[in-house]
């Protein structure tokens, strides 16, 4: 009887290159709860690119989760919902490290618990509930996704968007096509556009209308509704704003195309000014 090889941590979950972070083969899981240099400072995931933060620290949760499962093959780690908030008044300084705990449910559900911090205090928490699905079964639930050539082309100028004003507190973005070549790397062979991506395309727009306001991210969710976005779609993003208080604002954003709903994003921000 031979005995499969033992693989990687990063072989067992469904992200390659690009889309995998170049050093996330050097984490080192020997305990339970990792600390994570990001070799970055705050400055670096500023406005639009702390979609980039989310993105990395999606996936080291993934690798921590499949760690924990102890089991020799490939699972894949789809978000089911997101929660990042700011929890600190000082201004980041230094490089930025993420300490990042598992929590295992079972097989098929998992959680990570994740303080992002910088060389004096605790900056963001961060949640994230994932569910996890064997290599079989994803295979069976995204079969209409599957292309059988693997793609080597990868873009990272993300779609074009369209922005309609409507109300003064209501406006719609619309989202040109991700084509596969934008997903390179996210569940290969899947035609699959990472909820991250999407994040970005909302925050650049609210920074972008609020360009007069000294504004800063407070608190952001992500809320799937079980369904995949698929590629060589166009998107509308519906966009409502609440006033919270003189300060808060309040963004509800459902991403959509003309046929079903993929995700709602809640965005809390602060008016700095």
């Amino acid at each position: 009887m031979t005995t499969e090889p033992q693989k990687k941590t990063v072989e067992l979950i469904g992200e390659t290159s690009p889309y995998l972070f170049d050093n996330a083969n050097e984490i080192s899981f020997n305990e339970r709860n990792i600390e994570f240099p990001l070799h970055k400072s705050f400055e670096y995931f500023d406005k639009e690119n702390f979609s980039n933060l989310i993105k990395i620290l999606s996936t080291v949760g993934s690798l921590n989760l499949a760690n924990q499962l102890k089991a020799n093959k490939k699972n894949y780690f789809l978000g089911e919902k997101l929660r990042i908030r700011k929890i600190s008044y000082m201004q980041p300084s230094g490089l930025l490290i993420a300490k990042v705990t598992p929590q295992l449910e079972n097989e098929k559900k998992g959680k990570s618990l994740i303080e992002i911090m910088d060389e004096n205090n605790k900056i963001f928490q961060m949640e994230i509930d994932y569910f996890i699905i064997d290599d079989i079964n994803f295979k069976k639930i995204f079969e209409p996704y599957y292309h059988a050539e693997k793609n080597n082309d990868f873009n990272s100028l993300l779609p074009n968007t369209q922005f309609e004003c409507l109300t003064e507190d209501e406006f719609n973005i619309t989202v040109d096509e991700f084509t596969r070549s934008h997903c390179s790397g996210h569940f290969d062979n899947y035609n699959i556009v990472p909820a991250v991506f999407m994040t970005n395309i909302i925050l650049k727009n609210i920074y972008k209308i609020n360009s007069d306001s000294n504004i800063e991210l407070d608190n952001l969710e992500i809320l799937s509704t079980g369904k995949a976005m698929p590629v060589n779609t166009v998107f509308k993003v519906k966009i409502k704003i609440f006033h919270l208080s003189k300060k808060l604002k309040f963004y509800k954003c459902t991403v959509q195309d003309n046929k079903n709903d993929y995700g709602h994003y809640l965005l809390t921000f602060k008016n700095l000014s």
